[in-house]
């Protein structure tokens, strides 16, 4: 099958749930296989963008007192915020990667025996308590190293990987996690095997985001193309070859009638002000399909930072920040080139309702010539 950009773009979009929302922040983490979550009221704007009515309060709500989402580091070693009932899933789909730590440690030619002696001992302590930060880490009775301590991972991070511990909420400024069994007692722990919960993922993967090369899966992964192209391998005949604008690429073939429609005038296509880390911003290597080569590096910023951006038929016109104080949500626009009218009176439409999300006025809007 032969697709025009605008096909594969328009496909994206409603499988993202920037068309049509989907009925829950559940359900978006769900069929976009998590959300990114370093900065976490981003992740919180990633699913306001797509489930209705969400508020900065409530998504606190369901991520710390009905745990219906739960934040594990993910894909590409990366923070995540995946529903609950799909912990199993993912710990499966990761069980077989080390962490970048478990790697650096067998690069050192480091004690595996007793590094997982010391995973055991912490895991022990962990259900004893329920939750632990790295201070509490400091102040036991173990020998451990500087790195154990990092802030960006560290010894918590094989825990995690490991399915034995998520993320909590802080605690006086500190990280802290929690034992799954403490954090979701009534969690059923029925993960899958390994290979059938990849082939799951990489199933999903396709239906959100395809059409995609094997590179663009490879680096929304984290992994070597090797296991990449084994994963998709796997999937057999439900995964086919397509071209977009004559560049091959692989979709699912149950996907491929929603693939050949036509979208709609470009005046249909939603305007969208996706922030920070946005997942549709994560999900392939080339990023031509949504800015033009010398725009990128003002969306994709240096050390991997991530600018929110302005979406207006599929692509990217400009970026934004937020400023939040109790007064009142400020938010600086910076096109690329200037905005027509009715671009300028969709962000006026759109960012009070930003600032609703955090429960604040709008008190600044100021778009750069």
């Amino acid at each position: 099958m032969k697709l025009a950009d605008g096909q594969a773009r328009w496909y994206r979009l409603r499988r993202s749930g920037l068309v049509e929302r989907y009925d829950t922040p559940e359900r978006v983490a769900s069929v976009l296989v998590g959300v990114q979550a370093q900065i976490l009221p981003a992740a919180g704007l990633s699913l306001w963008n797509r489930a209705p009515g969400l508020t900065h309060a409530r998504f606190d709500g369901l991520l710390h007192e009905e745990r219906t989402l739960v934040k594990l580091w993910g894909q590409r070693g990366t923070l995540h915020l995946y529903p609950s009932a799909e912990w199993p899933l993912v710990y499966s789909a990761r069980s077989e990667q080390l962490t970048w730590w478990e790697r650096s440690l067998e690069a050192r030619g480091g004690s595996v025996e007793r590094h997982n002696a010391l995973i055991t001992a912490i895991e022990g302590m962990l259900r004893e308590r329920g939750t632990m930060g790295r201070s509490d880490l400091r102040t036991a009775d173990l020998e451990m190293e500087d790195w154990h301590f990092s802030s960006w991972g560290g010894i918590f991070a094989d825990l995690v990987r490991r399915g034995y511990a998520c993320h909590a909420p802080q605690a006086g400024g500190e990280g802290r996690f929690a034992h799954r069994e403490h954090w979701l007692p009534g969690l059923p722990w029925d993960p899958p095997a390994p290979d059938e919960a990849n082939a799951e993922l990489t199933r999903r993967y396709l239906h959100a985001y395809g059409p995609a090369t094997v590179h663009d899966f490879a680096y929304w992964r984290g992994v070597k193309v090797s296991a990449a192209r084994r994963w998709l391998a796997a999937l057999g005949d439900e995964v086919t070859a397509v071209e977009v604008e004559d560049q091959p690429m692989l979709a699912l073939r149950d996907d491929l009638p929603a693939l050949a429609e036509a979208p709609p005038e470009r005046e249909a296509w939603p305007v969208r002000m996706l922030y920070r880390f946005d997942p549709l911003l994560l999900a392939h290597k080339d990023k031509g399909w949504l800015v033009e080569p010398h725009n990128y590096a003002r969306v994709w910023r240096a050390a991997g930072h991530i600018e929110g951006n302005l979406l207006e038929h599929g692509r990217i016109v400009a970026t934004w920040r937020y400023d939040r104080k109790p007064s009142g949500l400020t938010i600086t626009l910076s096109p690329f080139v200037p905005l027509p009218a009715y671009l300028r009176a969709a962000v006026e439409r759109i960012a009070p309702t930003i600032a609703t999300f955090f429960g604040l006025p709008l008190v600044g809007l100021q778009i750069a010539d």
